[in-house]
């Protein structure tokens, strides 16, 4: 036993205390490090329970909005360990929620997504079942609730919803415990974009009408400026124009009164750039192609490190530029060139992005510029560049546009050559490559990216 090679059992350590005079000490000791199986078991769980495969459940399954209104507060097995949890624990977790924050931020959620996983179980966890005074739990509680709603939003953004729904709700629950309003409130928000995402625009509306009204009574104006917005998102979806208007009204309202020197510091990055973008999208999702274009210019040049908001904004804008997917008409004109450009100057940004939301909107607005050019079957010619967007039957054409007089098209499997002048390149024939002619250069604006299923990238 002094070489550590054995461990000692419970009846030594009541041998122990009763030749000792400890009173039971070395037992409860010994119990605390040996604790039942049943507990250990417990203990391993994951904070939240799920996997990719975890389907995203709508109201008809379950009512989180229902949950943050019932009066009873959640518990979380606080003294099940014997570890101590102080104030230092939880600064060093707000630390971390800054770190894991701005990684969402730039790169998207797939970057550190599993990293946060892991701190969640391995930290965050043993100390919710720790000792700690009622002050103490109350921050913790905020802590965690926030780190739980970046790893749902992380979820979120690369693909995985179901997985993503069961941390927000976690994180909603520990909001409720603390009885941080706003933080709840924010969290609600953030339920909403994800519904919105998903296209479910009573639910999108409920979360957020639920946090608007949370945040009215925190005492957070950019908290409330922010669940405005998302709400003027989830009605202009759902076709309700006033209302969205209102809410983006309410919005801007909140946020002239915002002093971002008493907000949290989890909602100083809701600025008026950031408001800027929630007006672009909100026309996008009410089909007004002129505002979307009135607000992108803004939204972009603000964007400047922040790779997904600038993916996100530039296929806003143009989306613009091509046909509605719903056939509808706002009077825009449609320009497919246009909506080649704006994407090819944000490919470089898209290149290290792990946001499965930001991937597959480029992809769709290839998709939809695509069908529009098969369907006006339009042939571009001149003296400047040629090129030509068709689908064969059942199969997939390349498109290669080059100096003039020099064209090569190779169509199926293999490889495609694109010739150019002297120069040569080849492409995967998974790659689709399309250019159009009207650039100084002669050879016309091109946008090479293949187009891939957004989760291969995270």
């Amino acid at each position: 036993m002094e070489k550590a090679q054995r461990r000692p059992t419970q009846d030594f350590a009541q041998r122990m205390d009763r030749a000792l005079g400890t009173d039971g000490v070395l037992e409860r000791m010994w119990c605390g490090m040996n604790p039942p199986a049943a507990a250990r078991t417990k203990s391993s769980a994951p904070l939240v329970d799920g996997d990719d495969r975890t389907r995203w459940l709508g109201f008809e399954d379950c009512d989180p909005v229902r949950e943050w209104l019932d009066e009873r507060i959640p518990a979380f097995s606080e003294g099940e360990s014997p570890r101590q949890v102080g104030a230092a624990d939880v600064t060093v977790m707000w630390s971390m929620c800054t770190v894991f924050a701005n990684t969402d931020h730039h790169l998207g959620g797939g970057y550190a997504r599993s990293t946060l996983a892991r701190f969640l179980d391995d930290v965050v966890k043993p100390a919710l079942h720790g000792n700690y005074d009622s002050r103490i739990g109350r921050d913790l509680y905020a802590v965690a609730a926030r780190l739980c709603d970046l790893s749902g939003f992380m979820c979120f953004d690369s693909a995985r919803q179901g997985l993503g729904q069961r941390y927000f709700r976690q994180a909603l629950r520990l909001a409720k415990a603390s009885g941080n309003v706003a933080l709840g409130a924010h969290i609600l928000t953030d339920m909403s974009m994800q519904a919105h995402y998903l296209g479910r625009a009573p639910e999108a509306i409920r979360f957020g009408s639920a946090a608007a009204r949370a945040a009215e009574r925190s005492g957070s104006p950019s908290t409330t400026a922010r669940c405005n917005a998302l709400l003027a998102r989830a009605h202009a979806l759902g076709g309700d124009a006033l209302a969205s208007a209102q809410a983006m009204a309410e919005a801007e309202r909140q946020l002239n009164r915002a002093r971002p020197g008493d907000e949290p510091d989890w909602i100083r990055f809701f600025t008026d750039r950031q408001l800027s973008a929630e007006f672009m999208y909100a026309a996008h999702d009410a089909g007004q192609a002129p505002e979307v274009r009135r607000w992108a210019p803004m939204v972009l040049s603000d964007s400047a490190g922040m790779e997904r908001r600038q993916v996100l904004a530039a296929s806003t804008l143009a989306t613009s530029f091509v046909p509605r997917a719903d056939g509808g008409s706002d009077g825009a004109p449609v320009d497919v060139e246009q909506a080649c450009r704006v994407l090819r100057d944000t490919m470089v940004a898209a290149r290290g992005l792990t946001s499965a939301r930001g991937i597959e909107a480029i992809n769709g607005v290839r998709r939809q510029a695509e069908r529009e050019e098969e369907g006006n079957g339009v042939e571009h010619d001149g003296d400047r560049g040629v090129g030509r967007v068709q689908r064969a039957a059942g199969r997939r054409e390349r498109l290669t546009v080059v100096e003039p007089r020099l064209v090569r098209r190779r169509v199926g499997g293999g490889h495609a050559e694109i010739v150019a002048g002297r120069g040569v390149r080849e492409r995967q024939a998974s790659e689709r490559v399309t250019r159009y002619p009207g650039d100084a250069g002669g050879v016309g604006h091109s946008l090479a990216h293949a187009e891939i299923p957004a989760e291969t990238m995270l």
